[in-house]
């Protein structure tokens, strides 16, 4: 079986660059994401996943509340973060806000770690190669709380001791903490603390080594996991038909680059005046990428230094991916395309994104369709061998 899970950045859909500051276009897109991700309960989707960025583009800098107000509107479909952004917590408060969220959600939510993105952090002052002992000593404390009523983390960044975390998380008899992964590095520390894992952008041959090495770090803990532990995270564009669909795929990845290229030149323009430079902005510290715990969107700019196949960026602002990531055509070649992939990661679950200069009639349609694609993918062996190229 494949679950299909979306996933939302929360953005003003349409071509043009959003004008931010007009409070009508913000107050309609917050409107109508909300609305949208409520209509997906009943369709077939196993939940839904917001992501954290900051500054940028996405309107999703505190996710957990888009998450608390899904669920007010909701039942039975999961809710979660892919991922919360340690660096970005304060790690007792980040606890006490997953727990609340656990009850608001009456059990269905799903906790996403992540690192971030290298450019958001020099914002804020952050230095980077701070990132990552940030990010584990906050996923320490988070697995010490969720085990633990009285948790005492002592690290570089944070000196706690005996800290009562309030209210007590929910003992839910399911395993439901995710970790975005780039890396073999990442995935085996993600099998060594029972994380599931997800990746995006890269090539399927390349996550399937990663994946692989999750797969043997969690058999040497003496641990077991399978396709529902393991997803890919996909742009996915559906249409009445494979020439309609890559027709609009065309367009609208003409339209994304041009909005893209504005919103991150103006992040460029502001990074210079600080005296800092285009490729030091886009590219993690070495003890960082050396790390592998970062997530898929934190995209390394020296190519000697990249995982193979990995993305790499364009100054201009066009993040430069694998074709793997773009998923289009009919319902029937999407899903035959979904399954494809997911048998060769062994993955049981695909974390899928609309274009995001789709206007809001597109995006219903692509959504009005996916219910021919979900039970196609439900039903799949994912453990089958994949066809033969």
């Amino acid at each position: 079986m494949i679950k299909v899970w979306d996933f939302d950045f929360n953005q003003v859909p349409g071509k043009a660059a959003p004008d931010y500051d007009d409070h009508e276009v913000v107050q309609r897109a917050f409107d109508h994401n909300l609305d949208l991700m409520v209509s997906l309960e009943g369709r077939g989707f196993e939940g839904v996943f917001y992501s954290e960025h900051h500054f940028i583009a996405a309107m999703s800098p505190c996710p957990n509340l888009l998450i608390a107000a899904l669920a007010a509107k909701t039942e039975k479909m999961k809710i979660g973060v892919m991922g919360n952004v340690l660096a970005f917590h304060q790690p007792w408060r980040l606890a006490e806000e997953l727990n609340m969220l656990d009850y608001l959600t009456h059990g269905r939510l799903e906790v996403g770690v992540a690192s971030g993105v290298p450019p958001e952090f020099r914002f804020v002052g952050i230095p980077v190669e701070d990132v990552r002992p940030m990010y584990i000593e906050v996923l320490d404390f988070l697995q010490s709380a969720y085990e633990r009523k009285f948790v005492t983390l002592k690290g570089k960044f944070f000196d706690l001791e005996a800290v009562p975390v309030m209210p007590r998380p929910r003992k839910e008899q399911r395993r439901r903490h995710w970790m975005t992964i780039y890396s073999e590095r990442s995935c085996r520390d993600a099998a060594q603390r029972n994380f599931k894992v997800c990746t995006g952008y890269q090539p399927v041959e390349t996550a399937a080594i990663a994946f692989d090495a999750y797969r043997e770090e969690a058999a040497q803990h003496g641990r077991s996991v399978g396709p529902d532990d393991i997803g890919v995270r996909r742009q996915v564009l559906i249409w009445d038909t494979q020439a309609d669909a890559e027709a609009l795929a065309a367009e609208l990845e003409a339209s994304n680059k041009a909005r893209m290229a504005s919103i991150f030149q103006d992040m460029f323009a502001r990074l210079a005046k600080e005296g800092v430079a285009i490729q030091d902005a886009m590219k993690p510290a070495g003890s960082v990428k050396d790390s592998g715990v970062m997530d898929a969107a934190a995209v390394p700019r020296a190519e000697k230094n990249l995982t193979p196949g990995a993305p790499k960026v364009d100054p201009t602002g066009a993040l430069q991916v694998s074709p793997d990531e773009y998923i289009t055509g009919s319902p029937e070649s999407v899903a035959e395309q979904i399954i494809d992939q997911c048998r060769r990661l062994g993955a049981g679950n695909i974390m899928a994104y609309h274009a995001p200069t789709m206007d809001e009639a597109q995006i219903a349609r692509n959504y009005a369709l996916w219910e021919k694609v979900i039970p196609i993918v439900n039903k799949a062996d994912v453990l089958k061998a994949p066809a033969a190229a």
